[in-house]
């Protein structure tokens, strides 16, 4: 998957960078539920990159037409020998007289078995999950009649293209796609199909258009899922595509054409409301299941973005692909998923459910990932909704093993965080996995099973961070900071959380000592505003460098170009960035809180005590006046840090844990099972975790993301949360005026 950060082109769907998974049919007789057609003309031998992109796909429930419109060159014409009889799902269609590229697709379409047909030119690529996303996408909204997602435009002026049919009337001006999609076989029925007169390179155009003039158009799957082949100059093959004459006198043709599309008639699809949940689709549209070579695991997370945890999950895959698991990933909740193409890094199969699917389909859409991968575990990482749909997925899922991994407790949230959701589900959970001997210490004084769960700590890449003289020199010199001055790192989100209030206060402090000293505070979040007006105001500027949202490439370089890493939570599980800067061999001054005295000890760092803002201000300060008087102190702090983590928490050796863990609670769930709820209670749970789901998002368009500002906003959060409970409430016990009044309440949000 390309990273639109830092495209590479030549990192096709074929090459052999990407990570593989063993994507092959378990029954290749299957009916197939997606037919795919591409027409071949003289093709060239890319059309093996584009068969690649065809055999690796995840959908691999799939018939694959080729229409051959009279090739006459030997060389193409033995190529496509080769595919006649590779696979029984492929077929060969031979046109006996060259017809065009309209008429080939419209074999292809008279000739599928299946309702559903993904246009694919013989020189395109697709990703590895690009035919089940469109799929499940089109099976989900069911008011769209085609669907495709962002294209990468490789080869001469390779580019990023984010057009789609998400711009609607646009297409009015210019014809805004490559035709890779997937469509209703119906649709193309009902709109009469491909005009076959036209060869002139824009048949594309008009095939939108004339579904347009029938009522239909498509939607959107915003992720780079098909790779369009760019020549050098297209009208070499296609005369009306010149960006000229030719094209323009097209367009008024399409216009004379379809004349109601300009008087305002192009037809506005937009998904309907999320009606309140009755009941959930529980019937699976198809099976697609995939011979299996090695165990799986599906990892549900909430999402992909940077994060402690979420660099967890990272040398998580990497372990677990070391330990020969084949790994999936679900994401469940929307927002940022910048980091999606470094999770790709590990494994092709990647799902961001709100990209795909309504809420009322994520429940059955998990079954079918595990339906078709036939997994063998399901972790959950954090994932609010993953536990809410613990009884649906173990109902219907009952021979898979189910684990979870916590990495802190968070008193201020929902009583405990997840640690505490763990708990509440533990019936259903064959092992739980913690990230420190103290959580799982909070966990069975809240109540759990102390047996059930196992302490797995994150453990750091001794290797990739490390002390780096060379670095730290031109690091220093790019900052414009003297060598030999002593550095203070900060990083991490700017928010209460990493209380960036006190370490402005600490600053403060040291620099009234006069201290010789430089900060560097790398990150950004809610309170970076405040920051950089507290070092403006009190003149810190100076001291302190407010470098903002860094990449973790960058926060590397930066601790190795820094003397001490200061982090003054108010709370952590572990925090991985100490993790990090005591492989670099950095001295450490931290708050102790949540598990950090299980990492650092009095020889490797100083761990401050939780306290109240203005006391543990003065006890950083202190702590850090110590360290910045005394190089010799911070140099055997650092060097006895970067020893505890090589003796103790390679990484590795964490992957070594999670692998026997795993195979822990595989044989756990064999001979120690847990009880399995029943569909109907499972069902009712997974109807529950959507309705919420729901509200959530119904908040969310009214009053704005949950991270907004206003009473407004967090008093609908407020009584969209309470609706459905209260009203619950009063039917169950007589209430009369209660349900009367939630029901006015709901109206009234409803309205708003």
């Amino acid at each position: 998957m390309i990273d639109p950060s830092r495209p590479d082109y030549a990192n096709t769907p074929g090459s052999v960078s990407r990570p593989g998974y063993s994507y092959a049919p378990a029954d290749a007789s299957t009916a197939p539920y997606v037919t795919i057609v591409t027409p071949f003309y003289n093709v060239d031998t890319i059309f093996h990159q584009t068969a690649c992109s065809v055999f690796g796909q995840s959908m691999q429930q799939w018939e694959w037409i080729i229409i051959n419109d009279n090739s006459t060159d030997p060389q193409s014409l033995s190529l496509l020998d080769t595919f006649r009889n590779i696979d029984p799902r492929i077929r060969v269609i031979d046109h006996p007289a060259n017809r065009g590229l309209s008429a080939a697709r419209n074999t292809g379409f008279r000739a599928a078995q299946a309702e559903l047909v993904v246009q694919l030119d013989s020189d395109d690529l697709i990703e590895p999950t690009a035919i089940e996303k469109w799929c499940w996408f089109l099976e989900s909204y069911p008011e769209y009649s085609f669907a495709k997602g962002y294209t990468v435009q490789f080869g001469p002026g390779a580019c990023l293209w984010q057009k789609g049919f998400h711009h609607g009337s646009e297409f009015l001006q210019k014809n805004l796609i490559n035709p890779t999609a997937v469509i209703r076989r119906s649709v193309h029925e009902a709109a009469g199909g491909y005009d076959e007169a036209d060869r002139g390179g824009l048949m594309d155009w008009d095939f939108w258009l004339r579904c347009a003039n029938h009522g239909h158009w498509g939607g959107n799957v915003p992720e780079f899922l098909d790779w369009y082949r760019r020549r050098p100059a297209h009208t070499d093959v296609w005369p009306d595509f010149d960006e000229g004459v030719r094209q323009r006198a097209y367009s008024a043709r399409l216009r004379q054409k379809y004349p109601r599309l300009w008087e305002g008639g192009f037809p506005e699809i937009r998904p309907a409301p999320e009606p309140a949940i009755e009941s959930l689709p529980d019937e699976l549209p198809c099976v697609n299941r995939l011979q299996k070579t090695k165990p799986r695991v599906l990892m549900l997370i909430p999402w992909m973005s940077l994060g402690g945890a979420d660099r967890f999950n990272l040398d998580l895959l990497g372990q677990l692909t070391t330990h020969g698991w084949e790994i999936t990933i679900a994401t469940t909740l929307g927002g940022d998923h910048s980091w999606l193409p470094h999770y790709a890094r590990y494994t092709p199969d990647l799902f961001i459910l709100h990209h795909l699917l309504r809420p009322r389909d994520y429940p059955r859409f998990l079954q079918y990932l595990i339906i078709s991968r036939q997994i063998d575990v399901v972790l959950i990482s954090h994932s609010e909704l993953g536990y809410r749909l613990l009884p649906y997925l173990r109902a219907h899922c009952p021979q898979v093993t189910f684990v979870d991994l916590c990495h802190i407790e968070e008193e201020h949230w929902k009583s405990g965080g997840y640690p505490r959701m763990a708990i509440q589900y533990q019936d259903l959970i064959d092992l739980d996995m913690v990230t420190s001997e103290h959580l799982k210490g909070w966990m069975i004084e809240h109540g759990a099973d102390a047996e059930r769960i196992s302490v797995c700590h994150t453990n750091v890449d001794v290797e990739e961070f490390c002390p780096d003289p060379a670095r730290r020199t031109s690091i220093r010199d790019e900052l414009g900071l003297d060598r030999d001055v002593p550095v203070i790192l900060y990083a991490g989100r700017m928010c209460a959380q990493k209380q960036p209030d006190v370490f402005a206060r600490t600053i403060l402090q040291l620099r009234e000592q006069g201290l010789k000293f430089a900060a560097l505070a790398a990150g950004n979040g809610p309170e970076f505003e405040w920051l950089r007006s507290f070092v403006i105001t009190n003149a810190l500027r100076d001291r302190v460098r407010l470098l903002g949202e860094v990449p973790p490439p960058r926060v590397k370089l930066l601790m190795q170009a820094s003397d001490v890493f200061f982090l003054p939570s108010a709370w952590e599980g572990v925090a991985l960035t100490i993790y990090e800067a005591m492989a670099c061999g950095l001295a450490v001054v931290a708050a102790d809180t949540g598990g950090q005295r299980e990492l650092v000890t009095p020889e490797a760092g100083v761990l401050v005590p939780r306290s109240d803002k203005e006391t543990e201000a003065k006890q950083y300060a202190s702590a850090l006046t110590e360290l910045l008087q005394s190089a010799e102190r911070r140099r055997k702090l650092g060097q006895a840090a970067r020893e505890r983590v090589i003796r103790l928490f390679p990484l590795p050796q964490m992957g070594e844990r999670v692998a026997a863990l795993l195979e822990q609670a595989s044989e756990w769930h064999e001979n120690r099972p847990r009880p399995t709820p029943s569909p109907a209670f499972g069902t009712a749970c997974a109807e529950q975790a959507v309705e919420s789901i729901r509200l959530a998002q119904l908040t969310a368009q009214v009053w704005g993301e949950p991270n907004g500002n206003g009473w407004r906003q967090r008093s609908y959060l407020f009584l969209a949360r309470a609706y459905d409970p209260f009203y619950r409430l009063g039917v169950r016990r007589g209430w009369k005026r209660v349900p009367a009044f939630a029901e006015r309440v709901k109206k009234a949000l409803l309205r708003a």
